[in-house]
């Protein structure tokens, strides 16, 4: 039996592993059993609760189930020079991830909306400009993941080493970003007097993407060492470090799911004493018919977005008003109320 970590590994004289050891045989079924089920209770709980973001949830499970299953097929045929399935194992593994915070960017922006008073920055706001870095996240994962894996192109390996460091670095710092909007969010709300059960949410968030966190930091050391690294040659860290504390995100977001303490409808929102809950129109597009159709996913939005995002970041104040643009175009409308972020400043103190 070849135990986890043994390095180069010959399971027939004189063959070598693009793996740079012995795949366990065992412990990716395991884990991607766990996770199969994890993302089937996603699916379900995102039906019960009528959530439209948390089905992303069971997207990632798929993802990162995927590649465990294409892991378990290799180690059991023996395949271990086929980059035809070390590649799609890898990629499906290292997207799982950012995935998972995608989905929790989307409840974090849904729970700016419920306490729209106490946001540090608009809720549409937060899904331009994470949603879109969390997607360049997952391209530069898709495009260096293939090139990384590939030994026998050192220089390609060179250029996907890079373009994965990117993504991790890059993933940490809107892990850093979110905690600090997380952060800045409750204590607004202590400040205005806002309790209730949403809180349970936001905590929810916090334990969430500190295992993701543990995974990114593990990843990001990984990288660096290069190869061979100690972490690349040696097995056991891949299941301590990316599989159990994914599934832990996975499954106590399915424990604690986000849906049990906020209302079903996203147009609801609280008001200003705390207590009463008002109905909007909740998060829609005001910009022109002919821009939706020029720009569908408003990059002129997400740039203004990650401008004030710095800007936040560095403690100084946005402006408000843009050149041949409504500020409305970019806030929360509901209804015939004036939307309570209309006077919103992000980084307000």
């Amino acid at each position: 039996m070849v135990k986890l970590g043994s390095g180069f590994c010959e399971y027939e004289p004189d063959k070598w592993s693009y793996w740079l050891y012995c795949p366990d045989e065992t412990l990716p079924i395991i884990f991607a059993a766990l996770f199969f089920v994890s993302g089937i209770a996603h699916a379900y709980q995102a039906w019960h609760y009528r959530n439209k973001y948390m089905p992303i949830y069971s997207i990632g499970c798929i993802f990162i189930t995927t590649g465990l299953a294409l892991r378990a097929y290799t180690a059991r045929s023996k395949d271990l020079q086929s980059l035809g399935l070390l590649i799609p194992s890898q990629v499906f593994v290292y997207s799982g991830p950012p995935i998972f915070s995608a989905a929790l960017y989307f409840v974090f922006a849904r729970i700016c909306y419920y306490i729209p008073h106490a946001a540090p920055i608009t809720p549409y706001r937060i899904v331009r400009t994470f949603i879109s870095l969390d997607g360049i996240c997952e391209l530069l994962i898709g495009t260096g993941t293939g090139m990384f894996v590939n030994t026998q192109a050192p220089e390609r390996q060179k250029i996907g080493q890079g373009l994965l460091r990117a993504a991790l670095i890059l993933q940490v710092l809107l892990i850093f970003a979110f905690a600090y909007f997380a952060i800045k969010l409750q204590i607004n709300a202590r400040r205005l007097g806002l309790h209730g059960k949403w809180k349970n949410s936001l905590y929810t968030l916090y334990v969430c993407e500190i295992f993701i966190m543990i995974r990114c930091f593990y990843r990001l050391v990984e990288f660096f060492e290069g190869i061979p690294g100690h972490l690349l040659l040696h097995e056991a860290y891949f299941y301590a470090l990316e599989c159990i504390p994914m599934i832990i995100s996975a499954g106590y977001m399915n424990l604690m799911h986000v849906s049990r303490w906020l209302p079903r409808r996203s147009n609801i929102y609280l008001m200003e004493d705390g207590v009463t809950e008002a109905e909007g129109e909740g998060f829609h597009d005001n910009r022109p018919t002919w821009k939706k159709f020029a720009d569908p996913y408003d990059l002129e939005g997400i740039f203004e977005g990650l401008k004030s995002l710095v800007l936040t970041l560095a403690g100084k104040k946005p402006k408000k008003e843009r050149v041949g643009r409504k500020v409305e175009e970019d806030e929360v409308q509901l209804g015939v109320r004036k939307s309570p972020t209309a006077g919103l400043e992000e980084g307000r103190a």
